[in-house]
């Protein structure tokens, strides 16, 4: 697979006329794009399906007929279903299929024990929980800490 760029930088009229016009193509094989793939973490080895969140997009974009933001290629390429869901922006309850939660260690530590005691095995959907939001960058990491700690009492 080849993608070919056309740079058009200050040409003379005639070469523009005559297609005399520098191209340059970029060659993606099959074999580097498979390599590409990247897990997530180590704990999470499968890659994300890029390939279905693209179809997704193409899919509502083509429904609404404009251009999306990157708010809505972020929500869209979520939904469930794509082709019947009901888009209408301040009505509609969409239906999404988040493929990870972040959530910051205030509200986490609640979701981690509503979890633990729900007595499931296993999460449906990976889980990752950021713990730095109470930590102000002031001097440096050891003082920074210390003074988190100090402050807030559970960093």
């Amino acid at each position: 697979m080849a993608y070919c760029r056309t740079f058009k930088s200050q040409v003379s009229w005639t070469k523009l006329v005559s297609g005399e016009i520098q191209q340059r193509c970029f060659h993606s094989s099959p074999a580097v794009f498979g390599a590409s793939k990247v897990a997530m973490s180590k704990l999470d080895t499968k890659p994300l399906p890029y390939d279905i969140l693209e179809k997704r997009i193409k899919i509502v974009a083509d429904r609404l007929g404009k251009p999306l933001s990157l708010a809505e290629k972020v929500l869209y390429s979520h939904l469930d279903d794509p082709v019947n869901q009901d888009i209408e922006r301040g009505v509609s309850y969409l239906k999404l299929r988040p493929d990870r939660v972040a959530m910051q260690d205030a509200t986490a530590q609640m979701a981690m024990l509503q979890f633990i005691s729900s007595g499931l095995p296993k999460v449906a959907v990976p889980s990752t929980i950021h713990c730095d939001h109470l930590i102000e960058a002031q001097v440096g990491g050891v003082e920074d800490l210390k003074r988190a700690k100090d402050l807030n009492k559970e960093v």
